[in-house]
This record gives structure tokens, C-alpha cells and sequence, in this order.
């Protein structure tokens, strides 16, 4: 009984325990690695993608996915810079941009629910669509030297923290809670875990898969404008390929691909790790290019992890 207490605790806690084994080693392999100034560099790193993550942790544990985030990103901040440049207040052209994700979700859960297409199927037309509008709005082009205020959380800070790393660690602990503490959270695990199940204890499922995927696109439309906040430009090419990095942090961080299971803690240490991993490469001059390679290798151990995990809990069943 204790060995197989033993091994959930690690299967559980896997992520964090290879950070922790992660940043040891690299403490004296890489020079520059443990200072508090590249501490606060993976951090930065780390607030886009998980403000992304967080989405797609939802859209994941409730049994779906998004492939679209990454063109919501784009695509808002495209609309927000653009709204901000023709003197929309700021707020407001801000409004615009949170609007504009809520919409985008709200049409990929629609697609899904209300027309039947598998998730794959719905935010690829999304994810295709969007990034066209994006580019078709500035005709490609970058927009740039933006408004200061307008890139306040991208760029400002509070006291001695830049803001994106506040709004990263204040978003997380509110959607842990929103997960762990209230009926909607666990709507969205039940609804993962068993569609059926959920829909006959009285479940409204098509409510709680649109609204987690209007929630997906407005934490990447927050994504957008951080982003364009932290470049002083938005541009239609914001966030190419971050939806694989999205995928893989959540994964990593031990939300299953048959939903139902996992945290947003979890999730954050996929994000830490696959920072930390990026800057260390940075550090010793490693090309770029090998990153996804390894993605890949953390991946497939992510994958057979959540399918241990699975195996230990139907053999406790």
C-alpha cells in the first residue's frame, strides 16, 4: 500500500520534482543559471505562455482542446493596438480586445456543441480563420510605438515586480480557486471526466464547454496584450506556434488529454520547466531549433506518465 502511495505522490508531483532536480544540476552546470535576475528573466519568459496555459489547462481537463489560442492573441492585439492608435481610450480599446477572445470562444464552443464538430475540427477553422483576419486587417504589417499607458502590462511594474509576473501569479491563484471551490469548477472536472455521467446528474454541459472556451480566448486576448505591451507593437504573426507550447506545458504538467484530471499548479510547473529548459539552452549558446526536439522527448514522458497515472487509478478501483 505504501509503494503505491509512494508512486502516486510522484506521478502526481512529477513536474515539480524534476524542476527541482533541474535547477540543482544546473546550478553548477550552467554559469549564470542561479541568480535572482535570470530567476525573474524565466519568469517574464514564463507570463504570456502561462496566461495561455491556463486556458488551455481549462479547455483540456473539461476534455476538449483550442489550437486556436494562439491567432486570438494575435488577432487582439492587432484590434486593441489598432482600436488605441485611432484614439480609443484605452480602456475601452482594451474592452475591444478582451471582447474580441470572449467572441472567439464563444464560437469555437458553439461549433462543438451546438453544430457537433470534434474540437480538432472547430478551432482549427478557427485557428486558420482568425490568423487570416488578423493579417488581412493590417494588411500584415506590425504596428508600432504604442501608447505607454496601453502597454503598462506588458512593460510597467509594481514596486520591484514587473507586472506580468503579478498578473501571472494572481491569475493562477484565481483560477485555482475558481477550479477547486466553486460549483463551475467542478462542473468542468466532472464534464472531463464523464460527459454522460455529468449530463445525467443534471449537468448543463453545453453551457460549461462554451464558457470554458470563451474563457480559453479571453485569457489569450490578456495574452495579447502583454504581449503587445511587453513589444511596444502588435503584430499578425504574434504567437506563432505557441499553441504546441501551450499543449506541451500543460501536459507536462500532468493535465490529461482525456480530461478530467489534473491542476493548474501542475500546469504552472509545465511552464516554469519549459522556460527554464529554453533559457538554459540560451545560456550555453544552443541553437534554438533543438528545443522542439526535446519538447517532443518531454512530451512522450509527459504522455506516459498521465497513462501510469490512469493505470494506478483503475487498479485502486
Amino acid at each position: 500500500m505504501r509503494k503505491r502511495e509512494l508512486l502516486k505522490f510522484l506521478l502526481d508531483n512529477s513536474v515539480w520534482i524534476i524542476i527541482i532536480v533541474f535547477f540543482t544540476l544546473n546550478a553548477f552546470l550552467t554559469p549564470k543559471f542561479f541568480t535572482l535576475l535570470n530567476f525573474r528573466n524565466i519568469l517574464i519568459h514564463s507570463s504570456i505562455l502561462g496566461i495561455v496555459v491556463i486556458g488551455e489547462s481549462l479547455c483540456l481537463l473539461s476534455g476538449h482542446f483550442d489550437l486556436s489560442v494562439e491567432s486570438t492573441l494575435a488577432l487582439s492585439a492587432v484590434l486593441g493596438s489598432m482600436a488605441v492608435k485611432n484614439g480609443l481610450a484605452i480602456p475601452l480599446a482594451i474592452g475591444v480586445m478582451l471582447m474580441s477572445g470572449m467572441l472567439v470562444g464563444f464560437a469555437n464552443g458553439t461549433l462543438i456543441r451546438k453544430l457537433g464538430l470534434n474540437a480538432f475540427v472547430a478551432t482549427l477553422i478557427t485557428y486558420i480563420g482568425i490568423r487570416g483576419t488578423a493579417l488581412g486587417i493590417v494588411e500584415g504589417k506590425t504596428i508600432w510605438n504604442l501608447p505607454a499607458a496601453f502597454c503598462f502590462f506588458g512593460a510597467g511594474n509594481i514596486g520591484i515586480l514587473p507586472v506580468q509576473i503579478v498578473l501571472l501569479a494572481v491569475l493562477y491563484l484565481l483560477f485555482h480557486a475558481v477550479l477547486i471551490y466553486t460549483k463551475f469548477g467542478r462542473h468542468v472536472y466532472l464534464v472531463g471526466d464523464n460527459q454522460l455521467a455529468a449530463r445525467i446528474s443534471g449537468i448543463n454541459v453545453d453551457r460549461v464547454v462554451i464558457a470554458v472556451f470563451m474563457l480559453s480566448g479571453l485569457l489569450s486576448a490578456f495574452a495579447g496584450l502583454v504581449m503587445a505591451g511587453r513589444l511596444n507593437s502588435a503584430s499578425p504573426l504574434f504567437g506563432t506556434g505557441m499553441v504546441f507550447e501551450a499543449m506541451s506545458a500543460a501536459i507536462i504538467g500532468g493535465i490529461s488529454l482525456r480530461g478530467g484530471i489534473g491542476s493548474l499548479f501542475m500546469a504552472l510547473g509545465g511552464v516554469v520547466l519549459l522556460s527554464s529548459i529554453s533559457n538554459v539552452l540560451n545560456l550555453h549558446a544552443v541553437s534554438p531549433y533543438w528545443i522542439q526536439t526535446i519538447r517532443a522527448l518531454m512530451i512522450l514522458f509527459a504522455v506516459t506518465l498521465d497513462s501510469l497515472k490512469r493505470r494506478l487509478v483503475r487498479y485502486e478501483e
